[in-house]
């Protein structure tokens, strides 16, 4: 039985889509998987997830080491700490893994220092983007690497929807339903674009709303002023369905820094499975999605594609498709083959 331990990075509720789908993707395909708590809950014991036989989460991670581990590793026939935070490379020998597995998801200078002693104990590393992956090949040519990119969480079920635009009752706090509704669903991180935000809103001949649908990780919004765009706040995973069914267009409108150039936004794949058409800032990634997402280097090319596309939507079935075909799944399933050959 292949075991996979998830070191403390983050509290559950807060962790971002990637471990969290890959975590429970591998305990589907056969793998025992633990996630360690960042916030300890004395005396708490580990606990499967709720309809995730297989994932469990240890919220006293302390405690588990000293009582539950030992036959944790005895049972397991091949132990992996898969780890995405190079700070806590000191701290994985402890485990006594067969392998220690580097998945390398965001390209920060400041993490540098710590990636380079997180490379040299780790026995592999896996990038999500094409970017990182060239640039831990270049600095780290020894190291075995996957290039293992985000997916679309099928349980959403948004490749289920027919191409009629709406999916259920229209959330009472979007705009009327008698303008275009041009969304980005993302967090209001330092490198979204504001000032394309404001001067797509202010474009007259697109006669369209823009709606932000996220949480403002402690940022203040600042377009509260601009007319036709609303900020909707932070809204539950399981209520983005009921959103997306009534947008028109979606957007990547981030800015052109080292941590988006080297992203693969895994609000794409929603988007895509969705059905809706998605114009993206010049991106790499999203590039490489040349056919499928439309991409503009400036403001004016992008406000060029959303009026083409408030025209001309194209069709739903190959961006379904696509998501399909890049679902957490089938990500999984190339991870685990991948360890295989290690």
């Amino acid at each position: 039985m292949r075991t996979i331990i998830f070191p403390p990075i983050i509290d559950w509720e807060w962790m971002t889509q990637r471990p969290q789908q890959l975590m429970k993707q591998f305990a589907r395909q056969g793998c025992t998987v633990y996630y360690c708590n960042r916030t300890t809950k004395v005396g708490e014991p580990d606990r499967e997830l709720v309809g995730e036989p297989g994932l469990f989460l240890v919220y006293d991670h302390d405690k588990w080491m000293q009582e539950s581990y030992a036959s944790v590793r005895r049972d397991a026939s091949e132990l992996i700490v898969w780890c995405t935070w190079p700070a806590l490379a000191s701290n994985l020998t402890r485990y006594e893994a067969d392998r220690i597995i580097y998945d390398c998801v965001d390209d920060f200078a400041q993490w540098y220092p710590q990636e380079e002693e997180m490379v040299k104990i780790a026995d592999a590393i896996v990038c999500s983007s094409g970017r990182l992956d060239q640039r831990l090949a270049r600095l780290y040519p020894e190291k075995p690497r996957l290039l293992l990119r985000n997916g679309y969480d099928e349980d959403m079920g948004l490749h289920l929807s027919s191409d009629s635009p709406y999916r259920g009752e229209r959330p009472a706090d979007l705009p009327p339903a008698d303008k275009p509704v041009i969304g980005f669903i993302g967090a209001w991180a330092p490198w979204v674009d504001a000032g394309l935000l404001a001067r797509i809103a202010g474009t007259r001949g697109l006669g369209a709303e823009v709606v932000v649908i996220g949480d403002t990780m402690g940022r203040r919004y600042e377009l509260g002023h601009v007319q036709n765009l609303r900020y909707l706040g932070f809204k539950p995973h399981h209520q983005l369905p009921d959103y997306l069914a009534h947008l028109n267009i979606c957007l990547v409108p981030f800015l052109p820094q080292p941590v988006t150039l080297a992203a693969n936004p895994v609000k794409v794949y929603e988007y895509l499975a969705a059905g809706k058409p998605v114009v993206s800032t010049d991106l790499p990634e999203c590039r490489l999605m040349n056919g499928i997402v439309d991409v503009a280097s400036d403001h004016l090319g992008i406000i060029r594609l959303i009026k083409r596309r408030l025209e001309q939507p194209g069709s739903a079935a190959p961006r379904r498709s696509y998501a399909i075909r890049n679902s957490w799944r089938l990500r999984a399933q190339a991870g685990l083959s991948w360890l295989n050959t290690l």
